[in-house]
């Protein structure tokens, strides 16, 4: 049984995803030996450190759309990347073993490609089923370090009443949090400085003004 899971692994449809978990096992090897710190991958710019880029409006904010659905805001990148391939392995594993392509490319690369919709689905539901572990895990570092009323800058691209991320300013490290602005108020370009000003529990995000200094 072993060897033929191994075998299945190794075959040519199924070996690049196989090849794939290794750096992925090592990374979270990693992570665990860092103790747990979850706050990997923060890429920079847009809903929860998404920086949807310089593309146009359209493209922004389909991305950010997508990283919300995804609970991009609350559920680390990298831990929805390991989920999406897990189980992208996994479903490909099923196919080629259920229908076998034999040497014939074409038919590895469809079943493969079937695989993604499923893989997707599941990755959705594994990271509504822990997003409640991440945003208890980001909340106790944000209660160590209150930000209420503190200043920091916009990290993102822009700012907004829908997306955004702050960066405030610590004497020991900057705090990166999920900001947003008041409705009705004039988006805010990376780098302009801000003050937070409360937090809304309902979205786990601040609620920020700009700088006295700005005005």
């Amino acid at each position: 049984m072993i060897e033929e899971i191994w075998n299945l692994a190794i075959s040519p449809g199924v070996l690049p995803l196989s090849i794939l978990l290794i750096p992925m096992a090592l990374f979270w090897v990693t992570c665990l030996i860092g103790s747990f710190d979850f706050d990997f991958i923060g890429f920079d710019g847009g809903e929860g450190g998404f920086d949807s880029g310089d593309g146009g409006d359209l493209v922004g904010g389909s991305m950010r759309w997508l990283f919300r659905f995804f609970h991009g805001d609350e559920v680390p990148v990298a831990a929805l990347l390991s989920f999406l391939l897990v189980y992208l392995w996994g479903g490909a594993m099923l196919g080629h073993y259920f229908f076998p392509p034999g040497n014939d490319g074409v038919e590895a690369a469809k079943l493969d490609a079937w695989a993604l919709l499923p893989a997707l689905v599941l990755t959705k539901l594994t990271a509504l089923a822990l997003r409640p572990m991440f945003i208890s895990l980001r909340g106790l570092e944000g209660e160590a370090k209150p930000v209420l009323g503190r200043a920091g800058r916009v990290r993102s691209r822009v700012c907004d009443a829908s997306a955004g991320q702050v960066e405030v300013e610590d004497p020991e490290s900057p705090l990166l949090i999920n900001a947003r602005l008041a409705p009705g108020a004039e988006p805010l370009s990376r780098g302009t400085r801000v003050m937070v000003e409360s937090r809304d529990p309902d979205r786990d995000v601040y609620l920020v003004k700009v700088h006295p200094e700005n005005s």
